[in-house]
């Protein structure tokens, strides 16, 4: 691809000018002309023409107009002509581009790009996009910036650099890289600020979830408790009424046997007393016939004996006969009181029976009714120390916990891109170092060989690189013999400053990305020698970078031009500024 040329520039109503045509050609340009000639106002004019807001002459756009004129017009015609099938600016599809900026006394201004209005960002976009930003005074040095340049911080010089030679985009990575890890650190904080919150809360609803199911343990045992006590009291009723029934059927078997045992003694008291009375008739018998001898005494006697015993065991089967008529009735009576306490227990009974429903399935349980209803008012303490506990303590709990869970996966996610952001910002990081130091590796021969040339000595070096907002770039410089010290406004002559400003240009050179570059009256301060010396110089690049347009404004005589430069005479002629003669000899 062709790089982008200013084949003129034509200036209208603007500062000295009231109208001229600066006809402008790839490689060096020298604007040549006696001090206040108007070979300045050339270079402001590109500068203002390319979307440069301020010069260092004029504070306000207006004070650019010609004295008189209400209108100023800079337009720079632009060589748009495609090499290889490439354009310069590849979205316009012309050959020829006129750019142009108009002053209004007013303050205001506007563009044209090929006679169409557009705006500052449409101009900017199509400069920058060739590499060309008339605010770096690395690309277009206006008079006076090489005292500028010199008290410029290493921070600022740094970033001139970058954006010079089209490495800005390595910086901004990092920017980006910094920018992200910003809002995940912020994203993280905020993240853990709602993790703690919603951890606080979480426990708050799972304290209340842990009693909810507590509470609701505590309701099924104590409805569980309540059933175990009616049964129990059923149970108890039904062991009673069984007791009962089984002492009614011990005693009603006892009755029995003792009645038929009243029987037997009946049947055996009438026995004895049918063998009495015939022991006793046959006794009188016996006793009537005495008389008759000896054998019927001893009969008398027998009988008199047996009566003996039949009414002793007369005597004793009535008394047992007494005895089991008296057990009889007990048994009787302890009946009838256990009927009636079968009544009651039965009532008993069916009256606990009438909660059997709401106790449901039967509970064989063996506790007593002391010990269930000492745990229901155990469990009764328990849930009143519990308190009200809301319903929607489960959902609740369950949606704050499904918020945590996210909020935590998301600080883990947060947390991954924080390692992989900073993981890439130091990666960027160091390829950001790695191209700076290869660039300053680069540049510092030529540096150090142009300083050689005009007797001096001097290195450019990095510095703070860790941090991008701390690193600049440093140039040391020392002449006839003296150590390099840092360029600054104090320790130099303003020739050695420019001296060491126009070394650390040409050292660049190779690496600048903008196809036009300007310098104006870079000599000013230096002694002939040294003027002599860098004018070579900037013809030797020159003749080697055939593509690049470098527009070089010197008020001094030319002994040493040669056949490398586009000769412009700059002269003013009644207060007006002419192009008086423009010469062009190249090889």
């Amino acid at each position: 691809m062709s790089s982008l040329t200013i084949l003129e520039v034509v200036l209208e109503n603007f500062m000295s000018y009231e109208y001229a045509r600066v006809p402008l050609s790839r490689g060096l340009n020298l604007i040549c002309g006696p001090n206040g000639a108007g070979k300045s106002s050339i270079l402001i004019a590109i500068s203002v023409a390319t979307g440069q807001s301020y010069t260092e002459r004029s504070r306000k756009l207006a004070d650019l107009i010609r004295r008189g004129k209400d209108t100023a017009r800079v337009t720079l015609v632009l060589d748009n002509r495609a090499e290889n099938g490439k354009r310069p600016v590849p979205y316009i599809n012309n050959d020829i581009i006129s750019v142009s900026r108009y002053l209004k006394k007013d303050g205001t201004y506007w563009f044209e790009i090929n006679g169409r209005q557009v705006s500052k960002f449409d101009v900017n976009r199509l400069f920058k996009g060739v590499g060309m930003n008339p605010d770096n005074m690395l690309i277009i040095m206006h008079q006076n910036m090489i005292e500028e340049f010199a008290i410029t911080s290493p921070e600022e010089k740094l970033r001139m650099v970058e954006e010079a030679v089209g490495f800005s985009q390595y910086r901004r990575a990092i920017y980006e890289s910094e920018e992200r890890l910003n809002r995940i650190l912020g994203e993280e904080e905020a993240t853990s600020q709602l993790l703690a919150s919603a951890e606080q809360t979480l426990a708050y609803w799972k304290e209340l979830n842990d009693k909810y199911y507590e509470k609701k343990s505590l309701l099924e045992r104590k409805a569980y408790l309540e059933r175990e006590l009616i049964w129990a009291q059923i149970l108890k009723n039904e062991r009673a009424v069984a007791q009962i029934e089984e002492k009614m059927r011990l005693k009603s078997s006892q009755l029995e046997a003792i009645e038929k045992g009243i029987h037997t003694k009946g049947e055996e008291a009438r026995a004895l007393w049918g063998e009495y009375l015939l022991l006793k008739e046959k006794f009188r018998t016996l006793l009537l016939g005495v008389k008759n001898g000896e054998a019927v005494l001893k009969e008398l006697g027998l009988v008199d004996e047996r009566l003996d015993e039949v009414v002793k065991k007369y005597v004793e089967v009535r008394i047992d006969e007494a005895v089991m008529r008296y057990r009889k009735e007990e048994l009787e009576r302890e009946l009838k009181e256990l009927r009636s306490s079968l009544e009651e227990a039965k009532a008993a009974l069916m009256e606990s029976e009438k909660f059997k429903d709401k106790a449901g399935e039967r509970i064989e349980t063996t506790r007593t009714l002391l010990e269930i209803s000492d745990e229901i008012k155990f469990v009764n303490a328990h849930l009143l120390s519990l308190g009200d506990v809301p319903e929607d303590s489960p959902s609740m709990y369950q949606a704050y916990l499904k918020t945590y869970n996210e909020l935590k996966q998301k600080a883990e996610v947060v947390g991954e891109n924080r390692r992989k952001t900073i993981e890439e910002l130091e990666e960027r990081k160091r390829v950001w170092r790695g191209v700076m130091e290869k660039l300053i590796e680069e540049i510092n021969p030529t540096y150090r060989s142009v300083l050689g040339r005009v007797g001096g000595t001097g290195a450019i070096r990095l510095l703070n690189m860790d941090d991008p907002d701390k690193a600049g770039v440093e140039i040391t410089v020392g002449f006839r013999g003296t150590p390099p010290v840092l360029l600054d406004a104090y320790s130099q002559s303003g020739g050695e400053r420019a001296v060491a400003t126009m070394a650390f240009l040409l050292a660049l050179q190779d690496h600048l990305k903008s196809p036009v570059r300007a310098v104006d009256e870079f000599d000013v301060h230096m002694d002939p020698h040294n003027r002599e010396s860098m004018m070579r110089m900037l013809f030797s690049f020159m003749n080697d970078s055939s593509d690049v347009q470098f527009i070089v404004i010197t008020p001094s005589q030319l002994t040493a031009v040669g056949e490398f430069a586009n000769i412009i005479f700059v002269q003013n002629v009644h207060g007006r500024s002419e192009v008086a003669k423009a010469a062009a000899a190249r090889a």
